[in-house]
């Protein structure tokens, strides 16, 4: 199967070429994409002219051997406008699928470090269950222990995902909102609802007929929608717990907005998550802007 990378670059070019040096000598990937979305600090250009001497070095190498391969393994792709991740992803995958001709995409931020072990590992669950729509990796901790929970979770009712957003409610009803760690002990692969966004493998064709992700998401909570619309499909999604990666962290939107800032972001799209899947009306709306109030107080208090 044919493997393509999508990366998704914000005013970042620096970190976005360090992600694109890191899979360079990846053979399981044929193509890597780079979505520049709609940047204001002239990364676009930059990772244009890096990315086409990248693929002049690899002309000349294989004109050297005699074996002319592809000449377009990068390519840069340019987003109209800052639409967010969901948006830029879902250009990346497009271009991967119609353009590129790759049958699996793998979704990459910029800041997330992971083997072709891993790139391998993935690829392999689509080869043993042909249903499977989304593969993930495992996220490991600083202290290299893998974050079972943080790296997948199941699809929670409304009172649930509420409770999930507040930080304090969070940690009391840990157990209740979450896998157990047993579930995934013993297993190569496990079968989860939702997996975390900064790395995960798609099949291109499942993810583009379920419309991918939503693109009324700026930021935060694309991955409990894409759960969705993938399970009104009868698509399956795996964690693949003998491959890890390292993620670090907010990335661009940390060094961009502040603490209260990003909650507000993540706010709005639970907003839109609420209403578009579980069809709140006013009463519960107003209950969630209330308290969403008490969390963004909470963050301004002890996170900025």
């Amino acid at each position: 199967m044919k493997i393509a990378a999508v990366i998704l670059n914000y005013n970042d070019s620096d970190e976005t070429a360090d992600a694109v040096r890191r899979i360079a000598e990846y053979e399981s990937i044929e193509t890597v994409i780079v979505v520049d979305n709609a940047s204001t600090d002239g990364s676009a250009e930059r990772l244009r002219q890096w990315l086409r001497e990248m693929n002049r070095r690899l002309l000349e190498e294989d004109q050297e051997e005699d074996e002319p391969e592809q000449f377009h393994r990068y390519m840069l792709v340019q987003a109209e406008r800052n639409g967010g991740y969901g948006s830029g992803n879902n250009l990346g995958v497009q271009y991967a699928y119609e353009i590129a001709g790759a049958e699996l995409v793998l979704i990459a931020n910029p800041d997330a470090s992971f083997s072709e072990d891993c790139v391998r590992k993935l690829a392999a669950c689509f080869e043993e269950d042909d249903e499977t729509a989304v593969a993930a990796a495992v996220l490991e901790r600083a202290d290299g222990t893998p974050d079972y929970q943080a790296s997948a979770w199941p699809l929670r009712s409304f009172w649930e995902e509420l409770a999930n957003s507040g930080p304090l409610l969070r940690r009391i009803f840990r157990k209740g909102l979450n896998y157990p760690d047993s579930w995934f002990l013993g297993k190569n692969r496990v079968p989860v609802d939702v997996v975390h966004g900064s790395l995960l493998m798609v099949d291109a064709g499942r993810f583009m007929a379920c419309g991918g992700y939503d693109e009324e998401m700026f930021l935060y909570c694309e991955e409990n929608v894409l759960a969705q619309k993938l399970r009104e499909h009868d698509s399956k999604t795996f964690l693949v717990t003998d491959a890890c990666y390292t993620h670090g962290g907010a990335g661009t939107i940390s060094r961009q907005h502040d603490a209260a800032a990003r909650q507000r972001l993540r706010q709005a799209s639970e907003r839109h998550y609420y209403r578009t899947w579980f069809g709140i009306g006013a009463f519960r709306q107003g209950l969630v802007r209330l308290f969403q109030g008490l969390v963004l107080l909470e963050t301004r208090l002890f996170l900025e």
